[in-house]
């Protein structure tokens, strides 16, 4: 039987990166039917994500600010905004093929899965712009709900919402070799 042997060192696990986290992460999954005529709606909810005025003209952050702001006098709408559009920092989109079982027998389908994944950055999450709480209004309301509106032809398009993952990113460390971080570092 061998000795035990020591764990690499961090420099020789990924040279030239730096390890952060694992840290809470949440993932969510929009599923709708893949069809010609979704593409030009499908790119402007997606790339609206990045333009502060096209979320505020959004009926339902309209609703959610004039509710906000009925709640709250002390309410910072442009702080809200802001967060919505960094939290919603990029997004993936892959096909799918798939049957299901109508009313009528098995049906094949092809499907657009657009998946997000929310994370804070750095290593305390700051109340005001805590992604992860406004990942679910980002996902829910600013993407399936305007395809369920603005498409209006399906009968269903699916969310999935994956809570308790976990994430952990190596970046390219410009100062030198890689590290990780120690236990006491690393986030629950």
């Amino acid at each position: 039987m061998r000795p035990p042997t020591a764990p690499p060192k961090a420099s020789t696990l990924m040279a030239g990166y730096e390890l952060e986290g694992p840290k809470a992460a949440r993932m969510y999954e929009v599923i709708l039917p893949k069809k010609l005529g979704y593409f030009g709606k499908v790119q402007e909810v997606l790339e609206d994500l990045f333009d502060e005025e096209a979320i505020r003209a959004v009926p339902f952050i309209r609703q959610s600010i004039a509710d906000r702001r009925g709640r709250d006098s002390s309410f910072d709408e442009d702080g809200w905004i802001r967060t919505l559009r960094l939290a919603s920092g990029g997004y993936s989109i892959y096909e799918m093929d798939g049957r299901y079982l109508a009313a009528g027998g098995p049906v094949d389908e092809r499907v657009l899965v657009i998946r997000f994944i929310f994370h804070n950055f750095g290593p305390q999450a700051d109340s005001r712009t805590d992604f992860l709480d406004a990942s679910l209004e980002v996902v829910n309301y600013l993407v399936a709900h305007r395809f369920a509106e603005e498409l209006g032809v399906e009968e269903q398009i699916w969310f999935l919402e994956y809570p308790a993952t976990r994430l952990a990113i190596w970046r390219k460390n410009p100062a030198g070799p890689a590290t990780l971080a120690t236990p006491k570092e690393r986030q629950p």
